[in-house]
C-alpha cells in the first residue's frame, strides 16, 4: 500500500519472479511497468482487463515465465 498525493491510500499488486538466491543488483536492473485500471468512474470494463493481465502474469505460460523474469510489474 502507498498514499497518494491527497494522502489516500492506494493499494497494488506487485508481479515478478521469486529470486531463489535474492541477488539486490539484479532486481534493480529489471525495467518497471506500470499498468492502472478504473481511473475514472465511466472506466468499469478495464477490470476485466486488468484481471486478464493479471491471470496471465501469474500464469505458468512460458511468456509470462519470462515477463516475470525481465520486469517488475506494479498494477493498479
Amino acid at each position: 500500500m502507498t498514499r497518494t498525493i491527497a494522502g489516500n491510500r492506494c493499494e497494488y499488486i506487485t508481479i515478478t519472479n521469486k529470486e531463489k538466491t535474492f541477488v539486490k543488483e539484479r532486481s534493480q536492473q529489471k525495467k518497471g511497468v506500470f499498468i492502472s485500471a478504473r481511473v475514472h468512474p465511466g472506466e468499469s470494463n478495464s477490470s476485466w482487463m486488468m484481471k486478464g493481465i493479471i491471470d496471465f502474469l501469474i500464469s505458468d505460460e512460458p511468456e509470462a515465465h519470462l515477463l516475470r523474469e525481465n520486469f517488475v510489474f506494479k498494477l493498479v
